[in-house]
């Protein structure tokens, strides 16, 4: 599960830093949308993007120190705390803000509202609970 979490962080961190880089594929529908005018609530800049890919790469390093690969330098508890973190993280994240994005959403009419129920929220569930299970185990 660790490595396989590791590789999904991989992926949404190289995803940011080609969207930081200038590229556009996916970027349309990655933001929440104003239900009437389908307007981006926000436009991420870049130092956001660069923060939140930088980010997504130290989960990715938490995640492989549960596979004890790096237990010569660091111990294993650490990354036990650092996957608590994510998991707490991801948790929020799916749980949402009650307006636009997660469970509790109010918003469900747009591009990225339809995306965050059928793809983001799932995803997130999914790496918050074996981010746990990955300390329990």
């Amino acid at each position: 599960m660790a490595i396989f979490n590791a590789f999904i962080f991989l992926g949404l961190s190289a995803l940011h830093f080609y969207w930081l880089q200038g590229g556009k594929w996916g970027l349309d529908s990655v933001v929440p949308q104003h239900e009437r005018s389908g307007d981006k609530v926000f436009v991420p800049s870049a130092l956001s993007t660069l923060m939140v890919a930088t980010g997504l790469l130290g989960f990715a390093f938490i995640e492989l120190g549960n596979t004890s690969v790096f237990s010569g330098w660091i111990e294993l508890k650490y990354f036990h705390w650092g996957n608590f973190v994510v998991a707490f993280i991801f948790f929020a994240r799916a749980i949402g803000d009650f307006k636009y994005v997660g469970i509790f959403k109010r918003i469900r009419n747009t591009e990225f509202a339809q995306k965050d129920t059928r793809y983001f929220t799932p995803l997130c569930l999914y790496v918050a609970t074996t981010s746990i299970l990955i300390v329990v185990a």
